[in-house]
């Protein structure tokens, strides 16, 4: 009776190893790699770094953390402003990095050291998104008066004030060739902005819908918009033909981010999940799971193998990306 039960008790504890050693497995198989928290506010912007080693994030709770993109630990806490972080972008060139919110004022920071470098404070209003141009020369800011101001970085003077929207301005992003600017938001509309001059050279529509994110193609054949109502709508460009492309699924997401290499589209979705696409054909390549609340940014890593996504509880996530 007594070898009986050794022998039961045997078998449990062998079940228990395996079981465990299959749990382990299973984790080590887990598309989310890792949680970084730190914020105490929802995180509504995040990018990656031009070399890939630097993580920036922005937060409701006034502040930008900078995070380890090898190790995922924290590295430095940058405070200064004094209303909610609702854009931030990595210079294309060196250690630059551009932050901007609520207050009304875009800041600037030595990423590699965590220092200020400088302030401009002549929005009027508040700042809702942010991009640099592909040369590093110039930066673009638009929000809550509807405007979209472009500016030297040195000096941070405007050169160009763009009017045309009728509502709040929420996402911006330049052709890589640096010839155009686009820019939507509230009011369903994407204009479209010439290198030089006041007046827009395209609309493009989207309905009644709000522009959350744009972002061209590394071609600039395309530019991608996400969008409150279809999720993901595609125009050619130069033309400004709405393609058919149906990315179904893509309803209700708030952040977009195409892979570099522009054969991966990435979507953060208000139903909690991340949604990876093929870019051209508009098929759902993998859906991930493990946020518990609405995502709010998500960025692709330089090499591709790796993107960061942000959410209304203050969390970030790193996410493999299938077949990296």
């Amino acid at each position: 009776m007594r070898n009986s039960k050794r022998v039961v008790l045997g078998v449990a504890i062998i079940g228990a190893l395996l079981l465990g050693v299959a749990g382990m497995l299973w984790l080590s198989r887990t598309d989310e790699i890792a949680t970084l928290r730190g914020h105490t506010g929802a995180v509504r912007t995040v990018a990656y770094s031009p070399d890939g080693a630097v993580i920036a994030s922005g937060s409701d709770d006034f502040s930008v953390r900078l995070w380890d993109a090898k190790t995922y630990l924290p590295m430095q806490t940058l405070t200064g402003h004094t209303g909610k972080v609702r854009a931030l972008a990595f210079a294309p060139k060196g250690s630059l990095l551009a932050t901007a919110g609520e207050d009304h004022t875009v800041r600037f920071w030595d990423w590699s050291t965590g220092q200020a470098v400088g302030a401009w404070d002549g929005s009027g209003s508040g700042i809702e998104c942010l991009a640099f141009s592909p040369d590093g020369t110039s930066f673009a800011v638009g929000g809550v008066d509807k405007l979209v101001q472009v500016c030297n970085v040195l000096g941070g003077k405007p050169t160009r004030t763009l009017t045309g929207h009728t509502k709040h301005v929420h996402a911006l992003a330049f052709s890589h060739d640096g010839q155009r600017l686009a820019s939507g938001g509230e009011d369903g509309t994407i204009l479209i902005w010439p290198k030089t001059g006041t007046k827009p050279q395209q609309t493009l529509n989207a309905g009644k819908h709000h522009i959350h994110g744009l972002t061209f193609a590394p071609d600039d054949s395309g530019l991608f918009a996400c969008t409150g109502g279809p999720g993901v709508s595609v125009w050619d460009m130069p033309t400004g033909t709405l393609r058919s492309t149906k990315y179904d699924g893509a309803g209700l997401s708030r952040a977009l981010a195409l892979s570099p290499d522009g054969a991966m589209m990435a979507t953060v979705q208000e139903d909690k999940s991340v949604r990876l696409w093929d870019a051209a054909s508009g098929k759902i390549s993998k859906q991930y799971e493990g946020l518990r609340t609405i995502g709010l940014g998500i960025a692709f890593a330089p090499d591709g193998s790796t993107m960061v996504s942000a959410s209304s509880d203050g969390l970030l996530k790193i996410w493999r990306v299938k077949g990296r």
